[in-house]
């Protein structure tokens, strides 16, 4: 079985520290998408930038999780 593949695909747990990271990287995210969905116009630009937003926040909590172990239930 591919070790980064299992890795990539399962849960793990983050622990307090962790938990606390990620929430961090969602406040911060939710204000700079909170801007710009108050200073762009409606637009397929503005629709992109907050799935891209997305995208870099679910990046970043991934970084995160992926040094905790899998959860052995998951695989």
């Amino acid at each position: 079985m591919n070790k980064d593949i299992v890795s990539r695909f399962s849960f793990h747990k983050p622990d307090e520290e962790g938990q606390a990271k990620m929430r961090t990287i969602r406040r911060q995210v939710r204000v700079l998408a909170q801007a710009i969905d108050s200073l762009c116009p409606e637009s397929r630009e503005k629709a992109t930038a907050l799935t891209q937003l997305s995208f870099v926040m679910m990046s970043a909590n991934s970084a995160i999780v992926q040094q905790y172990p899998v959860d052995e239930n998951d695989v």
